[in-house]
């Protein structure tokens, strides 16, 4: 990694850093009650919105928005769709979530999230998808849960 790349990725996390101290503490609870969870398992629940996450430099960032986003609208349960990567600068690529937010009533949807219920994503780089000098990238499959 260069000097230049680890300025711009220092200055982003920075940014990230000074953002986040934007989210309240009773906002920062409500985020990180909302569960994740597969299609099947909010069968019976109210579906609220769709909603979608800021770009982030990672997945538990995109993660964190999605939900916080989701918190917003008073959801209790949130199912990711996609993952799709950004460009937060040249050399940086992130990612952004989607995903859909329910309200569960009391005894549906699930307690805690299922494993296989997060989208599992790597970024790529941003030469993979951007090309360099010897030519252009690639366009980058989309992951997305199948039960949609």
């Amino acid at each position: 990694m260069n000097t230049r790349s680890f300025l711009t990725l220092f200055s982003l996390a920075a940014c990230a850093t000074l953002l986040s101290g934007c989210i309240s503490q009773a906002e920062q609870n409500a985020a990180n009650r909302i569960i994740t969870a597969l299609p099947a398992e909010v069968e019976g629940c109210a579906f609220i919105n769709d909603v979608d996450s800021y770009s982030s430099i990672s997945m538990s960032g995109a993660r964190f928005q999605l939900k916080l986003a989701a918190a917003k609208l008073n959801a209790t349960h949130i199912v990711e769709t996609f993952a799709v990567p950004t460009v937060i600068t040249r050399s940086i690529l992130g990612v952004s979530l989607s995903g859909r937010a329910y309200r569960c009533p009391q005894g549906k949807g699930p307690k805690m999230a299922a494993a296989n219920a997060e989208i599992q994503y790597d970024i790529p780089s941003a030469e993979s998808v951007m090309g360099d000098a010897n030519g252009p990238g690639y366009a980058p499959k989309l992951p997305r849960h199948s039960g949609q």
